[in-house]
């Protein structure tokens, strides 16, 4: 079992476009919704394996979205109007989402839902103690602050061709996940509000 994280980070890759061709439509709990191409062939091969074993459709409630701020001025004044500081807004509201790159999804099914609000009752369902024994199998990997998003760490050439390496066990050292936050780092935690739901579209 390998419940690790391993994060992607928006500084490694950038944002994909929104009319990339290497986006892919994903089946989805609400509207349409797009994974990379390599992350969407192991997030449907994933789905199998979670229809098999616990009768559950393995729909996605948000995959790839855009950038969503014109500014760090704007993302900071945000953040402090919601959450009072920046320091405090930037644990649940991120400026550079790993959403952006296609290979983060938040699962909408089987009792999990993006909410910090019943996070600890979404660790006790079926299907993400599924995909704690499971996931990794099909290279998908946790941001275990959040049980509904998941990540599919890839090489930053996979990305860019859509064609997967020899060996992306090793992509693009990512053992280095728990550095601290750097002021100038970009911010990789959630990146939604919890009141108000809001999946980029």
């Amino acid at each position: 079992m390998s419940y690790d994280e391993k994060r992607v980070r928006v500084r490694q890759f950038g944002t994909m476009p929104k009319r990339s061709p290497l986006l892919i439509e994903v089946p989805s709990a609400k509207g349409t919704k797009c994974l990379h191409k390599l992350a969407a062939a192991a997030m449907l091969s994933m789905a199998e394996a979670v229809k098999r074993d616990l009768g559950i459709d393995l729909k996605i409630i948000s995959g790839w979205r855009p950038h969503r701020w014109k500014s760090k001025q704007q993302y900071e004044e945000t953040l402090i109007e919601k959450y009072g500081s920046v320091k405090k807004g930037r644990q649940w509201l991120a400026y550079a989402s790993p959403h952006e790159t296609g290979l983060a999804m938040d699962i909408g099914v089987g009792g999990l839902w993006p909410s910090s609000k019943t996070a600890k009752a979404q660790r006790e369902q079926p299907l993400h103690k599924w995909l704690v024994e499971h996931a990794w199998e099909f290279g998908w990997h946790p941001y275990k602050r959040e049980p509904w998003h998941w990540e599919y760490p890839i090489s930053k050439h996979s990305w860019e061709t859509g064609e997967p390496d020899a060996d992306e066990a090793v992509a693009f050292g990512l053992e280095d996940e728990y550095e601290e936050f750097d002021e100038d780092d970009e911010v990789v935690e959630a990146d939604f509000d919890d009141d108000n739901f809001d999946d980029g579209d």
